[in-house]
């Protein structure tokens, strides 16, 4: 009898004690584990958004800076290109003649009768290129004024060359033109600028008449 009744009160322990122990048990929810993802993806969606700003911020700060050095490269067609594009000049340029002194033949004469006067005239008219120069002597001397014939076929360019060449070495130039002659150019020289007067002879030495002995009386 006393072992029936305490049997019951046996079977009833290991009931409790797992009751007991499975309450002490804890488990993790499933919202707390879907709540510390969302956490972790909203950090790395914040560390992308910053990225992209900073990235952001310096291809800016780069651009401003090529802007401020002048870097960039102009557009065609602006105004800038407009500008750089010279305009042409309608009015025509002017090409100085050329003279041609090849074949001109001339022949200067000495009118002052000063050696030499023909010679320099010469090598003045050589300088400037024309190299048939002939020299003489005129009929006559002592020639004042510069006289020089052009004959009519003969170039303007080169009538005023020669001209203006005279001018500037003597006082006086007188200017004709001829339709005959056997040079082109004929000079008979007067004087010079700076000369005053022509030269003139020496005066020969008088000779002192040696006196007669006057006879004396014995």
């Amino acid at each position: 009898m006393n072992d029936d009744n305490q049997n019951p009160v046996s079977s009833n322990v290991p009931s409790q004690e797992v009751e007991s122990s499975s309450a002490g048990v804890s488990f993790p929810s499933v919202g707390a584990q879907k709540k510390s993802g969302g956490g972790k993806t909203f950090i790395i969606i914040g560390i992308l958004i910053l990225v992209a700003v900073l990235g952001f911020v310096i291809f800016k700060s780069a651009g401003n800076k090529e802007i401020a050095n002048g870097d960039l490269t102009p557009i065609e067609g602006t105004t800038e290109d407009t500008a750089a594009t010279p305009t042409t000049s309608s009015t025509p340029i002017s090409t100085p003649n050329v003279i041609v002194r090849t074949g001109v033949s001339i022949e200067v004469q000495n009118g002052t009768g000063i050696t030499g006067d023909a010679a320099y005239l010469q090598n003045q008219l050589k300088t400037l290129g024309y190299t048939d120069v002939k020299t003489a002597n005129a009929t006559a001397t002592g020639a004042t004024a510069t006289k020089v014939t052009f004959a009519k076929t003969l170039s303007q360019d080169v009538v005023d060359e020669l001209t203006k060449k005279l001018k500037e070495l003597y006082t006086t130039v007188d200017v004709t033109t001829s339709t005959s002659g056997t040079s082109d150019v004929v000079v008979i020289t007067g004087l010079k600028k700076g000369a005053t007067a022509l030269p003139s002879a020496s005066p020969k030495a008088s000779a002192t008449p040696t006196p007669t002995p006057t006879p004396t009386g014995n």
